[in-house]
């Protein structure tokens, strides 16, 4: 009986030690607390953003990366939380914005390409999150 009880308790050991070691299993979502915060990367590519819509938790960050040769563009939030300016001069130049918001869609643009090229995108934060408005 003793030794039973011992191998009881090793296998409940092994078991939560698996279980912390791979982060509790499952997966995060917008609304599980305690999830760590991450970054998504959006390419700048040619003349539009890949990809063009996001969904990230409160907390994440975004990072847009020129991967083309195409210069002089924007990240430009349309409610004026961010403007990242003409720092997309040439490959690998990057910008950075955390959402701390819940339940928000940011919708953004490039300045030099939107209205000829249509270059825009949007942030959706959080489960509640609306979607973009018509025509992103």
């Amino acid at each position: 009986m003793f030794q039973a009880q011992r191998w009881s308790r090793w296998a409940a050991a092994a078991g939560l030690l698996s279980l912390l070691a791979c982060g509790g299993g499952g997966g995060s979502s917008p609304s599980e607390p305690g999830s760590m915060p991450k970054t998504v990367t959006v390419q700048i590519v040619d003349f539009a953003f890949n990809p063009k819509d996001v969904t990230i938790n409160p907390g994440d960050t975004v990072q847009w990366v020129q991967a083309s040769m195409t210069p002089t563009h924007t990240v430009t939030a349309e409610n004026g939380m961010f403007n990242s300016g003409m720092i997309f001069t040439k490959p690998g130049a990057t910008f950075s914005q955390t959402f701390n918001g819940n339940g928000i869609t940011v919708q953004y643009h490039c300045n030099t390409h939107w209205h000829t090229n249509g270059m825009q995108g949007a942030v959706s934060v959080g489960d509640g999150a609306p979607k973009p408005g018509p025509g992103y």
